[in-house]
């Protein structure tokens, strides 16, 4: 669990995602349908103290921007900056 974390969306969002924020909690026990996500975190302790996360519809254009993991520099980067190094 240290290595998950919760992202914290709008319902719009939530519901357009299929509670992917809760995705964390479906690597528990992958049966747990994506609609009972937020009712688990609920019910168990353990799981109501995760490190959070956002994403608001405004940082979805960044999420198609950056697509490869650049491991010199420790960041997300664009394919175009992937190329050019």
């Amino acid at each position: 669990m240290e290595s998950s974390s919760y992202m914290r969306m709008n319902r719009i969002m939530q519901w357009f995602t299929r509670n992917i924020g809760y995705h964390h909690i479906h690597h528990l026990n992958v049966r747990i349908p994506f609609y009972r996500l937020p009712e688990v975190m609920a019910a168990i302790p353990e799981l109501q103290s995760p490190l959070t996360t956002t994403l608001a519809s405004r940082d979805i254009a960044d999420c198609f921007r950056y697509a490869l993991w650049d491991e010199d520099n420790q960041r997300m980067v664009s394919y175009r900056e992937a190329r050019q190094q």
